[in-house]
């Protein structure tokens, strides 16, 4: 009994929560598919944008075409999207000091 009531404590504290909001972009999971053509091809498909939050963490997407329908889906099955737009700019930091040269 520990053993299960300490997993679960440990998998809690680990979790994750997605932080959604109205507009943001998402990518959606494509989980029916079973069988891929190629072992290494993403299943996550798309860039949909979020229309409305609905109960128990359900969501309404469109898709990137404007004449497209919206539909509602779980919010477990996206993730969000981050593009190149979002990346931020690192400080280069040299692990070597260089050696004054004798003069």
């Amino acid at each position: 009994m520990w053993y299960k009531e300490r997993t679960k404590l440990w998998h809690d504290k680990n979790l994750r929560s997605k932080e959604l909001h109205v507009g943001q972009k998402v990518l959606l999971i494509q989980s029916r598919l079973k069988l891929m053509p190629g072992k290494l091809k993403s299943r996550w498909i798309g860039s949909f944008t979020i229309v409305a939050l609905r109960e128990n963490r359900a969501v309404e997407l469109k898709g990137s075409d404007p004449n497209s329908n919206s539909f509602i889906m779980n919010g477990h099955r996206v993730k969000i999207f981050r593009d190149s737009s979002e990346l931020c700019v690192v400080e280069e930091i040299p692990l070597r000091m260089p050696t004054p040269s004798p003069n």
